[in-house]
């Protein structure tokens, strides 16, 4: 069963700098704004990295309150209620905006291609605030290399619902009480006896009593039979 995806449009990504009168094609940073129809709950963003460093995620969301005044809708998210009909929303307020995640690194080294064109999911279990009730998110995006004078994502989706696990792959053999000790009845006892089968130990020693026959003296830096 396909996952539901959430409607949003886009605009940036814009660049930011400090110096008012900094060339913006010399910046490091640059934010992608996601604006939604409505307040909405989302689970998960997917999108495919070039030559980003880093991303945090920002989140402008709403609150839903019993009383009468602003239509039942206050915080963060509106400014100045419902004006003719219409929710206008504080999108240029600085306070308005929460930070779910600060700074997710997605590209390891900065200066070097690693990772640089990688599918990223970033889900709402990494962010510091829920995200129920958004109408907006901003991705900022970071490069401190002066390397790549261009960086970006690209194919971004958001997911209403979180990601769906794939099935265990691991086969779990069945072990009676007094069945073969080389059925394995959990996958720690697979690592345990892979683990023993590249070092050689016999199944019959503990992992934690170290190699039978010799070992490598960590203080003397040589090899000991």
């Amino acid at each position: 069963m396909s996952r539901e995806t959430v409607s949003f449009s886009q605009s940036g990504p814009t660049p930011v700098c400090v110096d008012e009168g900094a060339l913006p094609s010399r910046t490091g940073c640059y934010v992608v704004t996601l604006t939604f129809p409505q307040p909405t709950q989302i689970g998960e963003i997917t999108f495919r990295n070039y030559y980003t460093w880093a991303v945090g995620i920002h989140v402008l969301r709403v609150a839903y309150s019993s009383s009468a005044n602003a239509g039942g809708i206050v915080g963060a998210g509106l400014l100045g209620g419902d004006m003719g009909g219409e929710t206008t929303w504080a999108w240029k307020d600085p306070g308005a905006w929460q930070v779910g995640v600060k700074n997710k690194i997605i590209m390891p080294h900065p200066h070097t291609e690693t990772a640089s064109h990688d599918f990223v999911s970033v889900t709402c279990l990494e962010s510091r605030v829920d995200w129920q009730d958004v109408i907006g998110l901003r991705l900022v995006l970071r490069q401190p290399s002066p390397v790549w004078r261009t960086f970006f994502i690209e194919e971004i989706t958001a997911y209403r619902e979180l990601p769906r696990l794939p099935p265990f792959s691991v086969p779990i053999i069945a072990q009676d009480g007094q069945g073969d000790k080389n059925q394995l009845t959990t996958p720690l006892d697979r690592l345990i006896e892979q683990t023993r089968r590249a070092m050689c130990i016999p199944e019959d020693e503990s992992l934690e009593g170290g190699l039978s026959g010799g070992g490598y003296d960590l203080v003397a830096l040589q090899y000991a039979s």
